[in-house]
C-alpha cells in the first residue's frame, strides 16, 4: 500500500512540473464541401496555402503600421521615419503580390508619409504652408 502511494505522489509530483500541452498554431481549416474532383481540390490547397500567406503579409503590415503610429504618437521624428520606410516599403510589396488593392496603397501611405512629414517640420519648429484650394 505504501509504494503505490509513494508511486502516485511521485507521479503526481511529475505533473506538477511538467508543461502544460499546448495547441498547435491552426493554419488549415477545413473546406466547407467536398472537392468532386482533383482539380478542385487542388483549388482547395491552393487557396489556403494563399490565405494563410497573405494573413501573414497583413500582419507585417499592421504591425509596422502601428509601430509607426506609436514613433509619431512619441514625437520620435528619426524612429517615425525610419519605421515609415520600412512600412512603406512592406505595403508596396504586398501590393505588388495582390494582397492590397493599389488604391488602398496610395491612400495609406500617403496618410502616414503626411503625419510623418508633419511630424519632422514640428520638430525643426517650422510650420507646414496651407495651400488655397480652388474651386
Amino acid at each position: 500500500m505504501a509504494r503505490v502511494l509513494a508511486l502516485l505522489a511521485f507521479i503526481a509530483s511529475a505533473y506538477a512540473f511538467a508543461p502544460l500541452p499546448t495547441t498547435p498554431r491552426r493554419t488549415m481549416v477545413q473546406p466547407l464541401q467536398m472537392a468532386n474532383n482533383a482539380g478542385a481540390l487542388k483549388r482547395i490547397k491552393t487557396n489556403e496555402r494563399n490565405r494563410v500567406r497573405n494573413a501573414a503579409w497583413r500582419s507585417k503590415v499592421r504591425t509596422l503600421t502601428r509601430k509607426t503610429k506609436e514613433a509619431i504618437e512619441a514625437g520620435d521624428a528619426d524612429l517615425a521615419k525610419e519605421c515609415a520606410r520600412q512600412t512603406t516599403s512592406a505595403i508596396d510589396r504586398a501590393t505588388r503580390r495582390g494582397i492590397y488593392h493599389k488604391n488602398w496603397a496610395a491612400r495609406n501611405k500617403s496618410r502616414l508619409s503626411k503625419n510623418v512629414i508633419a511630424l519632422i517640420l514640428e520638430s525643426r519648429g517650422e510650420t507646414k504652408k496651407e495651400e488655397p484650394v480652388e474651386a
